[in-house]
């Protein structure tokens, strides 16, 4: 069973959303430091079909422009209209939990050709959003909108398009990269903190032979249950263990990769002066079968053995 981090969603296509914002505004166009912003006037590129907000049920979100600034960053302008008939109040609809309440620092890019996440820049500081703030506009009635922006690390150059996910509403699928026709200094000149770009991870799970894998950036980790490699207290493998074996050996084989890591863990009974011997004696068995197994030159194998400090996972449950 593969569960991805990507969801298809309904929303409209780039380029196909009619509707334009109301003319009236609840943000104002600059972020706290004063700095003047993308209006995000002009024909949305996406719109949310729906959306799961808690603020409003008849809010919508729509995506204005994804720029490319520079090499360094991209911005993105969006708006969220009150399409009801009732007052609605938006402050953490688009906020990362925990985040900077009326901004929209919850608000991602994701890279699916280089199985990367944007997060939203940071100023210097480390914690204040690179975004317009609607601080102190919250309030919609109806008919008004809210425009804001986000500034994100940018992609690679020959990344045109991402998918642009939100806390409430579904995924933004292929939203175009266009370049920028304007300097916007105002934007570009801001100290901004390190860039927060994080690897995607697919994760692969077979109960029946008690492995697991997890995909992320270019490492794969293979999980390999100590029920199937080994009896109780014991390094020696089973004989169910060379067929698991020769299935990992086959897929190293396959893949691009000169180091191979063999991590060895034991359960959390028992104390450290017998569990990291026992952990490392099982990562040294797993490795000379994998390097019996194996047929491609160049690969070099590394051990190690784990005590109760370093845990694999925690024991909060059964």
């Amino acid at each position: 069973m593969l569960s991805a981090l990507l969801l298809s969603a309904c929303v409209s296509a780039p380029g196909t959303s009619d509707p334009s914002p109301p003319s009236s505004a609840g943000g104002n166009g600059e972020n706290e430091n004063g700095a003047g912003t993308p209006t995000g006037e002009g024909q949305p590129i996406a719109t949310a079909a729906y959306h799961a907000s808690a603020e409003g049920k008849d809010l919508r979100f729509d995506l204005i422009a994804l720029e490319r600034l520079n090499d360094e960053m991209v911005v993105l302008a969006m708006t969220v209209t009150n399409e009801g008939n009732e007052k609605a109040f938006v402050m953490r609809s688009l906020a990362e939990v925990d985040g900077q309440a009326s901004t929209p620092d919850g608000v991602s890019l994701i890279d699916t050709v280089n199985q990367k996440r944007y997060m939203p820049l940071k100023l210097a500081d480390g914690t204040s959003c690179h975004c317009a703030s609607w601080r102190g506009n919250e309030s919609l009635d109806p008919g008004e909108v809210i425009r804001t922006w986000v500034t994100f690390p940018a992609p690679p150059p020959e990344v045109d398009t991402v998918t642009v996910t939100t806390p409430v509403t579904p995924d933004f699928l292929d939203v175009p990269i266009t370049e920028v026709t304007e300097g916007r200094e105002e934007i570009t000149s801001v100290s901004v903190a390190e860039p927060r770009i994080l690897d995607i991870g697919a994760f692969q799970d077979d109960p029946e032979s008690g492995t697991s894998r997890l995909e992320s950036g270019d490492t794969t980790q293979v999980m390999l249950s100590s029920d199937v490699l080994f009896e109780l207290n014991e390094s020696e493998l089973t004989p169910e263990a060379e067929s698991v074996l020769k299935d990992v050996a086959e897929e190293i084989d396959a893949s691009s990769a000169t180091t191979v890591r063999i991590d060895g863990y034991t359960d959390n009974t028992g104390n450290d002066s017998i569990n990291i011997p026992l952990s490392e004696a099982r990562a040294e068995s797993v490795r000379e079968a994998l390097e019996e197994f194996t047929t491609r030159e160049g690969i070099e194998f590394e051990t190690a053995g784990h005590g109760s400090n370093d845990p694999v996972g925690n024991n909060d449950t059964e």
